[in-house]
């Protein structure tokens, strides 16, 4: 995961009392005005001095970090992101600090960008109050946009937040299908008794009483007419490790077409996947580096010894391959290694250039 990204804002010297004792805890960027310029002390660390109106500052630097402290009203701090807002899942967080340090209180994407965990995080720093009003953390229920957050699991865009958090707030019935992931995550033990690991295992009855559902899967299918109009929250999480064989001078887009092409053939989410692995001869192929940036996956590579390790029944033997690296086969064995010896739930797919194979990350406890 990467490192998140925070500033801080202040107007006033009262501020830099409570700027200081957070400097001891968190790295971050601190944006004061030119008139406080003699008051920042050498050792706080990264200090940039603004002397422009704050609202043309917050205009072009908002969206460039991950986290916001503003140490002044909650009125002030509206009027200043308000034209700059964009959607709960891209809007960086913002808490607000008033100059006592009294309260820290969170404004924005307290949920999805974990600004309810960044207000705590400062609260405790601080001894401040922290002022939190999001209804699950009100009713003790859980914050659906955070079940996959510890596990990096992808929100399928069709996904309803805003119906099924108020279902959840009026106590109305939702239940759980896993078909893939870890089985410890974020609120599982709420619904502990309403989890299930496919469709057809929910009893009818069941299927009848829930109001909505939570979908963890890695497939990309439609879900089953059995579940109506129901809303359905839909999870993808990182369990599917794909791995690559391919020619020398292979362009990246060669590997984006199989990709595609094999993924809607065998109706799996792009979102699931958590690596790309081949052997390791193929370290630094610029346009295999190149595909797996675009796509912000991490490339893994095993020696031809380790790819030969994996029995001969679940790979697919190539005496090319293996007079070219030494290795019976690539992506077949490379996607079952990357995936922690899981399933081979698709086996060798080739074009020109490029074979690919897909490993399933079998569910971990």
């Amino acid at each position: 995961m990467r490192n998140e990204t925070w500033a801080a804002v202040l107007i006033s010297r009262a501020g830099l009392r409570l700027i200081e004792r957070l400097r001891a805890h968190k790295v971050f960027d601190l944006w004061i005005p030119d008139r406080l310029r003699n008051a920042v002390l050498p050792s706080m660390g990264s200090t940039h001095i603004y002397n422009r109106p704050l609202k043309d500052l917050v205009r072009d630097k908002f969206h460039a970090y991950d986290h916001w402290i503003f140490v002044m009203s909650v009125g002030a701090v509206v009027r200043l992101i308000a034209p700059v807002l964009r959607n709960k899942y891209s809007d960086p967080s913002v808490t607000v600090l008033d100059d006592a340090g009294h309260y820290a209180i969170c404004l924005l994407s307290c949920h999805g960008r974990g600004g309810n965990q960044a207000t705590y995080d400062v609260a405790k720093i601080l001894q401040a109050i922290p002022v939190i009003t999001t209804g699950s953390e009100s009713l003790g229920v859980p914050a659906l946009d955070m079940i996959g957050k510890e596990w990096e699991w992808s929100l399928d865009p069709s996904t309803t937040i805003p119906v099924m958090s108020r279902m959840m707030l009026d106590n109305e019935p939702i239940g759980v299908i896993q078909e893939s992931g870890p089985l410890h995550w974020n609120y599982r033990d709420y619904f502990a008794s309403r989890v299930y690991d496919s469709w057809t295992s929910v009893p009818k009855p069941v299927m009848d009483e829930m109001k909505g559902w939570i979908w963890i899967t890695h497939r990309h299918v439609p879900p089953p007419d059995t579940t109506g109009n129901k809303p359905i929250l839909i999870y993808h999480p990182k369990v599917l490790s794909v791995g690559i064989g391919f020619s020398r001078n292979t362009p990246p887009e060669d590997f984006e077409q199989l990709l595609v092409q094999t993924f809607t053939e065998h109706h799996l989410a792009v979102d699931s996947v958590a690596q790309l692995a081949t052997i390791d001869i193929k370290q630094g192929d610029l346009a295999l580096r190149t595909f797996a940036t675009s796509h912000g996956w991490p490339v893994v590579y095993f020696s031809a010894k380790e790819l030969n390790t994996v029995v001969l029944h679940q790979a697919t033997h190539n005496p090319h391959v293996f007079h070219v690296t030494g290795a019976m086969a690539v992506a077949e064995p490379a996607a079952i290694l990357a995936a922690q010896g899981g399933d081979l739930i698709v086996r060798k797919v080739k074009s020109e250039r490029v074979t690919m194979a897909v490993g399933l990350l079998n569910a971990l406890d």
